[in-house]
This record gives structure tokens, sequence and C-alpha cells, in this order.
């Protein structure tokens, strides 16, 4: 999946579309959430500490709340192309 987030990086740029880059951010993050999970789970399982699990957890909370936050933020939101100035449309 690295392999994965890397083209569609270079996709993104290529063709400057914010789309493409955004889901390939968004793969290096599930890149980095699955790892957060194996080596919990993997650590747990060969050292039986208890606490290395619940760690990976919040590992887990803290990307998702700062990925909560960019998407509130409208980080990825380009509104340079709103023709009629009047935000999104509604069908």
């Amino acid at each position: 999946m690295p392999v994965l987030a890397a083209a569609k990086k270079r996709v993104g740029m290529t063709l400057q579309d914010n789309l493409i880059l955004a889901d390939a951010a968004q793969t290096k993050i599930c890149v980095l959430l699955s790892i957060s999970t194996l080596l919990g789970v993997g650590l747990f399982h060969l050292t039986g500490a208890a606490w290395l699990d619940p760690a990976a957890g919040f590992i887990i909370a803290a990307f998702a709340v700062h990925e909560g936050h960019e998407a509130c933020a409208g980080e990825l939101v380009d509104d340079q192309n709103d023709v009629d100035g009047g935000g999104p449309t509604r069908w």
C-alpha cells in the first residue's frame, strides 16, 4: 500500500487534482493505522504486556482526531473554481 499511496500522490501532482491527492493522503493514513494495529497486537502477543494493545488504540484514536480536525477545517476544499460564489451545489 505505500507504493499505491506514492503512485496516487505522483498522479495527483501531475494532474494537479486535489481529490487524488486527498485519496493518496488517506491511503498513507490507512497504512500507518494498519502498522500501528499490527504492532500493538503483535507486541502484546509476544510480550503479554496488557498496556500495548490500548496504547495502539490511543495512537489510532489520535489519527482519527487529527483526520477529523482536518475534515472539519476543510483543509482540502478548493473554492477557486466556484463559479457562482454560492458554495456547494444543492441538488
